[in-house]
């Protein structure tokens, strides 16, 4: 820049004057700035516009370069230019105007400045003071005329300016030559432009580059995205974009290119071609993410373990596992395992990775798996092994335990005993059970032996509780190990676990007898309680033991236990004893359960007809033992469907007695069941009087034997005598039950007007009367006297007969009162 004749001697002064709000004064000094503007004023004022924070003053040193735009050097433009960075649209208004003198002298600078930045309004701004200055359209004017050797030499000035009007040359160069003898001048051009590219910024570039992508030569493709790659994701997401529609080749090379790049911000949309219908093309994606993926994990590998934990890291993890997570299913088979292998390598710096995934990458890839956990450091991998096992999705836990049950694998015993000793009770409860199974393996055992001496004895009684469940052929003898533990929690969850169903059985039952020894009185409670509805036959035995003991409730508990069970085996077999057995043991039990009678004439009202019935049964047996204060539960059962309820109610109701219970027993005297007329008509004898007599009588002519034969024994003990007819008739009738059953009433009667007449059928052709009669007799005479007529039936046809007279006959005499 020239020299003019007056100088500025003092800038700080004619700034001072150029910053004052009087129009005049600064106007002046702007001029004074103007005419004498050499390179020092320019440093000057461009600190100048450093230092202040005021637009105007801002823009009047602007105004300043731009009035002197024609004569700026090369380093005056490069200084000036540092202030194009502030985005004011009137400082890049009126840096338009600086730059519209542009010139080759000053180019460099400007091309620099470009090179420099992305900024699209820096560069709209340069571009329009380079295409305002004619500079540029006198480059493309002479672009065309050049010789191959003037375009080299052109080249790199051109590409530099980074002007759009300039990128449709680069596009041509860049696309393959047609005519053949131009060819090889057409790649020495493409060699030297492939040194310049990556100089352009302009983002109109990018655009213009995608649009022609597939024209653009696929050796020149590659510098190109060299170049472009630093547009980040803009460029990746316009490469993507509209990409499944090309051509097979065309997608295959543009692939190629992005594995070269191995850029991580193309990773999530390579995702969408690894199910590409072209089969050159899942290979090459499944190889750029697994790169992609290794490069990432190296630079985690350097890290240190604060760095690894921090959020921005946490999230640049979680960018790279979520597609592979998304996808990690059997329908990207083809790159199964490149996506089960970059989850495990993630995963390593985020373990919950694999716990979440830990079931899908064994199945997908077992091998890989088994694999990475040999390559784990032993503390790692035991830990991850436990937090699968320990995971919240049971799945992972499983898959765990498969990988643990593999014997050939040296750090199983370390890791479930760990996991045994540790951490069992943050496993899911489902899943405890298949760890204890899993030691139960022969080698593995005496870890859970000793684990079941471990301080905590809630962890003591789980493993138990899920021994006992497993129901292994060695449960009980792991079990019966703890029997004896000193905490009152486990040996009650003991208790619990003999009382599962599979323990329900002779072992079972043995083992529960054993604890009936505990020192602790409500142990032995338990069992006994437990103990009343097993089937053992050391069990009565060992109940009757207690009976002695010092402690009254655990005494009372056996006697109940005892009175319980007995009352269980006699209704449950009742239906088998004979009536003897039936007698005896019914007896035992009402001296031994005060509420067994009570019991039993409830459930005569029970909603079940098999429970009346059996209740019937027994009370019939046990009649003459129903206490009167049980009368209402008969009254309550008499009118019940089933006949052999209510006879069984009206015998006892005969036997208690009662003002009132004559009165409901007559109707009963017409009951259409022949069983509850006979016991109606039995009960008046004892419940009756002769004011019934008449109610009674037309029973001697009921079609049933029984029902006459106890209606001649009331009437007679009610003192009504006029039988005499109806007992002829009965021994006449042809029904041998009939005659049997005269014969009977007059046994019962003992009197002994009625010997004759029982001598009379002595020889009746049916072996049960004759039994009858010899049965009769003996009640009314004594053996010696009947002798003479019954000793001749000792060679009766009939066995009972014979038996029935060899017992009178052997009867010795009554003592003589």
């Amino acid at each position: 820049m020239g020299w003019f004749s007056r100088k500025i001697k003092d800038p700080e002064e004619v700034f001072s004057r150029l910053i004052q709000r009087d129009k005049k004064v600064s106007d002046k000094a702007k001029n004074e700035f103007i005419s004498c503007l050499n390179s020092s004023h320019i440093e000057f004022l461009v600190n100048k516009f450093e230092e202040t924070d005021n637009s105007d003053v801002r823009l009047s040193i602007l105004e300043i370069f731009a009035a002197k735009n024609d004569s700026l050097s090369e380093a005056d433009l490069r200084l000036i230019l540092t202030l194009i960075k502030y985005p004011d649209p009137v400082f890049r208004e009126t840096f338009k105007e600086i730059l519209s003198a542009v010139n080759s002298d000053n180019l460099k600078a400007i091309t620099e400045c470009l090179s420099k930045t992305s900024d699209i309004g820096i560069h709209k701004t340069i571009q329009y003071g380079v295409e305002k200055s004619g500079l540029l359209s006198t480059l493309l004017q002479q672009w065309n005329q050049f010789s191959i050797k003037e375009q080299i030499l052109y080249l790199e000035e051109i590409v530099l300016l980074q002007n759009p009007k300039t990128f449709p040359i680069f596009i041509d160069i860049m696309k393959d030559e047609t005519v053949e003898a131009k060819k090889e001048e057409k790649k020495i051009l493409q060699v030297e432009f492939t040194k310049h590219v990556d100089k352009i910024k302009s983002p109109e570039f990018l655009d213009m580059c995608v649009k022609s992508m597939p024209a653009i030569s696929p050796s020149m493709r590659y510098s190109v995205f060299k170049c472009l790659q630093r547009h980040g994701e803009e460029f990746f997401k316009k490469v993507f974009e509209g990409l499944g529609k090309k051509s097979d080749g065309y997608r295959q090379n543009i692939l190629h290119l992005i594995e070269q790049l191995s850029d991580p911000i193309s990773y999530p949309y390579l995702f969408n071609f690894i199910l590409d219908p072209y089969k050159a093309i899942p290979p090459i994606v499944s190889d750029t993410i697994s790169k992609i993926v290794k490069t990432f994990c190296d630079e985690l590998e350097a890290m240190t373990p604060d760095q690894l934990k921090s959020k921005e890291v946490l999230d640049r993890v979680k960018y790279f596992t979520d597609p592979l997570e998304k996808n990690l299913t059997e329908r990207h088979f083809q790159c199964i395992k490149t996506l089960t292998e970059c989850l495990l390598r993630l995963g390593k710096y985020l373990p919950d990775v694999i716990l979440r995934n830990f079931a899908k990458l064994y199945r997908y890839n077992e091998n890989y798996v088994k694999s990475f956990l040999r390559g784990l450091k032993p503390e790692e991998r035991k830990n991850l092994l436990i937090n699968a096992c320990c995971y919240k999705d049971e799945e992972t836990g499983k898959t765990a335990l498969k990988l643990l049950s593999d014997p050939t694998e040296n750090y199983i015993i370390e890791t479930l005993n760990t996991l045994l000793l540790e951490h069992f009770m943050e496993v899911p409860h489902n899943l405890q059970t298949e760890v204890i199974n899993l030691m139960m393996d022969p080698r593995l055992q005496r870890f859970v032996t000793e684990v079941l001496y471990h301080q905590d004895p809630e962890l003591r009684s789980r493993i138990l509780w899920i021994l006992g469940e497993s129901g292994s052929q060695n449960a009980l003898q792991i079990i019966e190990t703890k029997l004896r533990d000193p905490d009152y929690i486990v040996r009650e969850n003991i208790l619990k676990i003999l009382d599962l169903p599979h323990f329900k059985n002779e072992a079972g039952t043995e083992m529960l007898l054993k604890l009936l020894k505990d020192t602790d009185s409500n142990i032995v409670l338990q069992t006994i309680e437990k103990l009343k509805d097993r089937d053992h036959p050391a069990i009565i035995g060992s109940l009757s033991k207690l009976m002695t003991s010092t402690i009254n409730d655990v005494k009372m508990a056996a006697h109940k236990a005892i009175a319980h069970i007995t009352r269980r085996k006699y209704m449950t077999g009742f239906d088998k004893m004979n009536d003897e057995t039936r007698l005896a043991i019914g007896t035992s039990l009402i001296k031994m359960d005060p509420t067994f009678m009570e019991d039993i004439t409830r459930d005569l009202s029970a909603s079940d007809q098999r429970v009346r019935v059996l209740s019937a049964k027994i009370l019939e047996i046990l009649c003459d033992f129903i206490p009167p204060e049980l009368k209402t539960n008969l009254i309550v059962a008499i009118t019940d469907p089933d006949p052999q309820v209510r006879a069984v109610v009206i015998m006892g109701l005969g036997k208690i007695g009662g003002p009132s219970v004559a009165g409901m027993l007559v109707s009963y005297l017409k009951d259409q069941d022949d069983r509850v007329r006979a016991n109606a008509v039995e009960a008046m004898q004892f419940v009756g009087d002769q004011s019934l007599i008449n109610d009674i009588i037309p029973c001697l002519y009921d079609d049933n034997n029984r029902v006459r034969g106890n209606t001649i024994i009331t009437l007679w003990k009610l003192g009504y005598y006029q039988i005499y007819e109806a007992v002829i008739n009965m021994m006449r009738n042809q029904d041998k039950w009939m005659r049997a059953s005269a014969v009977f009433a007059l046994g019962e009667l003992k009197d002994t007007r009625f010997f004759t007449l029982l001598l009379s059928v002595l020889r009746d052709p049916d072996p049960d009367v004759r039994r009858n009669v010899v049965v009769a007799l003996a009640k009314i005479a004594p053996p010696y006297l009947l002798a003479p007529y019954i000793r001749p039936l000792r060679f009766d046809p009939d066995e009972n007969v014979r038996k029935e007279v060899m017992a009178v006959l052997t009867t010795k005499p009554a003592a003589p009162k």
